[in-house]
């Protein structure tokens, strides 16, 4: 989102976001919010700077630049528990009538993405707990992207497949640098 060697693009952008979301909406990130390695040092001198007035109402997830400082430390210590609990990158909240469930997809980083991992089962107990209505999970790497940058990950699998069977409405990814959609 937020690059020092970018900083225009990041300015560009983080002012559009605030420009368009109204004042009490909230403001979504799908990783990778701090280039280059989501230190506290390129938190505080690129991001923040570019996207920092919208900090307060933003609910980040991780990408794999975030885990590019040991813990992630620079994630946690930039947005504190809007990053959901200390111990964990993912977590869920509601914004009106909508679940959100924010995951992590740098499954060896977080014990792994599957049913039997710690965010496996925490994602289980989560959709049980909140069948779906109006649902959206996201997570940095797409299951499927026919983008030639990343492409599709199928480590995340086991992800998609639970919000899939969990009757979720709505996956989105970053990752692969480009939109594209599918049904």
């Amino acid at each position: 989102i937020a690059a020092c060697d970018d900083a225009g693009r990041a300015a560009l952008t983080g002012r559009l976001a605030a420009s368009v979301a109204p004042p009490t909406a909230r403001v979504f990130t799908t990783g990778d919010n701090a280039y280059p390695s989501g230190t506290a040092r390129d938190f505080e001198e690129c991001y923040a700077p570019a996207w920092g007035a919208l900090r307060a109402r933003t609910r980040p997830a991780t990408g794999n630049h975030e885990w590019q400082t040991p813990g992630a430390a620079g994630y946690h210590a930039y947005f504190g528990e809007a990053a959901g609990p200390a111990d964990a990158t993912w977590y869920a909240y509601d914004a009106g009538t909508w679940r959100v469930v924010v995951l992590d997809s740098e499954c060896d980083r977080v014990g792994g993405c599957d049913a039997g991992s710690p965010q496996g089962r925490w994602l289980a107990a989560e959709l049980a707990k909140h069948p779906a209505g109006c649902s959206v999970a996201i997570w940095h790497r797409p299951r499927f992207s026919s983008g030639d940058r990343h492409g599709s990950d199928p480590a995340v699998a086991p992800l998609f497949e639970a919000v899939a069977a969990g009757g979720v409405d709505l996956v989105l990814n970053g990752h692969e640098h480009s939109y594209e959609r599918f049904g």
